[in-house]
């Protein structure tokens, strides 16, 4: 059997010896793309493959896990990073600024938490399902906005 741990004891253990960060959705006013845009210009990092964590920023709650990068068959990583998953199209035709608009409407201010995976290839999907799985096991559900594992 393995042993998946809670939650936020795995996504500390991931954030152990890897770059990770956070950054806050917390005016209407500004569009989400832009305040990713905005945040990611500050980071100097070539490689944004890993792993991201939407929470509800009064609740610290996890309302969705999700990851950017996806390696193909030769071992390197398809186009879209971290900051390019946050800023693509969500449910195939729902822009990101919708998205997260009306996340923002219903849960308050968001956090968005990141970890880069190492460059030597550690599969975002991987470390996405692992913590899916930890959150699985603690909370017998997905993060809200999670619709399937």
């Amino acid at each position: 059997m393995i042993a998946i741990g809670k939650f936020e004891d795995e996504l500390s253990s991931i954030k152990r010896g890897c770059d990770h960060g956070s950054f806050g959705y917390d005016n209407l006013n500004i569009s989400f793309r832009s305040t990713v845009s905005s945040h990611f210009k500050t980071v100097t990092r070539k490689d944004k493959h890993g792993v991201y964590i939407i929470r509800q920023k009064s609740t610290d709650g996890v309302l969705y896990i999700g990851k950017g990068g996806t390696l193909n068959r030769n071992g390197f990583f398809k186009r879209q990073d971290i900051p390019g998953r946050l800023k693509a199209v969500k449910n195939s035709n729902l822009s990101a600024d919708k998205w997260f608009k009306d996340l923002f409407k219903e849960m308050g201010q968001l956090v968005i938490e990141y970890v880069f995976l190492p460059t030597t290839p550690i599969s975002p999907t991987f470390v996405e399902s692992l913590l899916l799985q930890a959150y699985y096991n603690e909370h017998k559900s997905l993060p809200c906005r999670n619709n399937s594992f």
